[in-house]
């Protein structure tokens, strides 16, 4: 389902509504009708998810879901006739304002208290598609109040897209998802040919139309890529975006102001006996350590491409403290490499075991880092 996210007329914050909605759709996203009008039309459904937020009620007298049909791109439907309108509330009714192009939803009483824990759902099926790819205006309107103050007109629009039949974006997918600094990924995705694609990324926007994977070298912080699709008439597009990231184990970082309060005192290396530490499941795999200062490990661990049922892990903990365990444990995959990390606070003299093993059916090839770092305090 597609999840739309609410946008307000920008009134002033008396003028705001008092209920919070949110909308999917079925499909996702939403089909156009095919341009020839003898052939059938594409079917959708909306279902606006209802609520209060705050903890004092509002009376609602009505709510209002305005639909623009007709055969333009800002149209919704051809035919609002057509669409089945239904409330969860009780003692609700919907019916179809033909002449506003609205469909009404209104108590049996003069109003009805909505609270917190009174949520619920308006559904407008059966919807016939219009035959234009664009973007259509949803607006739900509420007469509501609080407390003894005028029953106003509120509004919410909803910008709601219909992409050509046969238009699809699908699996953005970034691997592997968690690298080293400095390391690389690949960026894969599905998508159909009737559109454009931009990947944004770090302030970069990058054309994508012609690809469906792109690999990156040397990312060095955390990214977040949205891989936007624009279909339709440039006067009025349908917009689709995807994301997906990546998480940099110790990444760069790039602040505008820094206040430090005390003093800051950092430094760090790998572990000189890391390397050597056991990779077999045996007693021997534990390596005792004294921490020197109060700080913090990081871990990474690294499985690469091997059956299923091998695993590795990478585990820091206290001898005192057995369920305490930082623990980062990956499990082999044929197709493709396998990442892992921890993190874990310690402090100075404190006695901390660590191991790295391989295990599972046959052992694991793989790679196990592990990183202290002091933190700095005052004297």
């Amino acid at each position: 389902m597609t999840v739309v996210v609410q946008t307000q007329d920008a009134d002033t914050a008396a003028n705001d509504p008092l209920l919070s909605y949110g909308v999917s759709t079925t499909p996702s996203p939403l089909k156009a009708s095919p341009e020839n009008p003898q052939a059938p039309e594409e079917i959708g459904e909306i279902v606006i998810s209802v609520s209060r937020q705050s903890g004092t009620p509002a009376d609602v007298e009505w709510i209002r879901v305005k639909v623009p049909a007709g055969a333009m791109s800002p149209d919704l439907a051809t035919d609002l006739a057509k669409v089945t309108p239904r409330i969860t509330l009780t003692g609700w009714t919907g019916r179809l304002d033909a002449a506003a192009k609205e469909f009404v939803f209104s108590p049996a009483g003069s109003h009805t208290p909505i609270g917190p824990d009174l949520g619920f759902t308006i559904q407008l099926s059966d919807i016939p598609m219009s035959r234009k790819v664009g973007t259509a205006p949803i607006t739900v309107t509420e007469s509501s109040r609080t407390g003894s103050s005028a029953f106003q007109d509120r509004s919410t629009v909803f910008n709601l897209g219909k992409f050509p039949a046969d238009f699809y974006l699908r699996n953005f997918l970034c691997q592997p998802s968690i690298i080293p600094n400095g390391g690389d990924v690949k960026l894969t995705w599905e998508r159909s040919a009737n559109a454009t694609y931009e990947l944004l990324y770090g302030g970069i926007n990058r054309d994508v139309t012609n690809r469906t994977s792109l690999d990156l070298e040397g990312v060095t912080s955390d990214t977040t890529f949205y891989l936007r699709a624009t279909a339709g008439d440039p006067t009025n597009p349908v917009t689709r975006i995807l994301s997906t990231q990546v998480t940099v184990l110790r990444p760069d970082l790039e602040v505008g102001n820094l206040d430090v309060g005390g003093i800051l005192n950092v430094s760090g290396g790998w572990f000189d006996d890391s390397i050597d530490l056991p990779t077999e499941p045996t007693g021997n795999g534990v390596r005792h350590y004294v921490v020197p200062d109060d700080g913090f490990f990081e871990g990474w661990l690294k499985v690469h491409p091997g059956p299923a049922g091998q695993y590795a892990f990478l585990r820091v903990w206290n001898s005192h403290e057995y369920t305490k365990v930082s623990d980062a444990t990956v499990y082999s995959d044929p197709a493709a490499a396998q990442y892992g990390s921890l993190f874990r606070t310690a402090r100075k003299g404190e006695s901390i075991y660590i191991a790295r093993r391989a295990g599972g059916t046959g052992h694991a090839n793989y790679e196990a880092h592990l990183r202290f770092t002091r933190m700095g305090r005052k004297s």
